[in-house]
């Protein structure tokens, strides 16, 4: 008997990783800030990442709509993201103009804006690498990769 030829990094499945620990992140800020149905998106993913990082095949096509559907969400979002862009300046101009609450006002906009970032940053992560995962799921080379559940 020899043993089994060991597995190649997939670069696809790193995607995955990335995609679920994005999706874990979003899920805790979903949570704590009461975005229910964000959350159950969230959560969705998760699990469908998880079910492709294992290659089973009950994951691959939800998970390629799944995948269509949050670069979707990461292209809208971060649009209209973006066209907030001006409105920082807007809040700082109005927190300056109060002397006596312009340092804890500054503080939490700096707060606010680093977040903001940090979201828009993900989201310009998220929305090729999910198109590109969704078009590798498709590729008849991965789909061979998925397995039937025993």
């Amino acid at each position: 008997m020899s043993a089994p030829a060991p597995q190649r990094l997939a670069p696809w499945r790193v995607g995955l990783w990335i995609v679920l620990l994005l999706a874990a992140f979003g899920a805790v800020q979903y949570l704590r800030y009461g975005a229910w149905l964000y959350l159950g998106g969230a959560f969705a993913v998760i699990v469908l990442c998880a079910g492709g990082v294992l290659r089973q095949a009950w994951a691959r096509q939800p998970l390629r709509l799944a995948l269509l559907l949050v670069a979707l969400w990461a292209l809208a979002s971060g649009g209209l993201m973006l066209a907030q862009w001006g409105q920082f300046d807007q809040a700082r101009a109005r927190a300056l103009a109060q002397p006596q609450l312009a340092a804890p006002l500054l503080a939490m906009l700096e707060q606010i804006r680093r977040t903001w970032l940090l979201g828009l940053a993900f989201k310009a992560l998220l929305l090729p690498l999910a198109l590109w995962l969704a078009w590798r799921l498709g590729r008849p080379g991965v789909a061979a990769q998925f397995r039937a559940r025993r």
